[in-house]
C-alpha cells in the first residue's frame, strides 16, 4: 500500500556535513552560516575546532531547504 505524504509532515533524512577553515580572527564566518540557516529555515549544528591560528568549522545541516542552503553557502562562502 502506497501512502502519500503531505507538505506539513517532516521527512527525516541524514544531515549533510559541510566544512571550511578560516583564520581565528574571522569570527563572522560561523555567525554568517547561522544567519543563513535561520533565513532559509534549516537546522545547523556547528562544531568549531581551533588549531593555532586557524579555525576548522564543521556544520551538520538538515531540513527542507538543504539544497538551497548548500547553493547559497557555495556562492557566498
Amino acid at each position: 500500500m502506497i501512502q502519500a505524504t503531505s507538505d506539513s509532515e517532516v521527512v527525516t533524512v541524514k544531515p549533510i556535513s559541510i566544512g571550511f577553515t578560516c583564520w581565528c580572527w574571522e569570527t563572522q564566518r560561523p555567525k554568517a552560516i547561522l544567519r543563513l540557516a535561520q533565513r532559509l529555515g534549516v537546522s545547523v549544528k556547528l562544531t568549531v575546532k581551533n588549531r593555532w591560528l586557524q579555525r576548522d568549522v564543521e556544520a551538520q545541516v538538515s531540513g527542507r531547504n538543504v539544497d538551497h542552503f548548500i547553493g547559497e553557502f557555495a556562492r557566498h562562502g
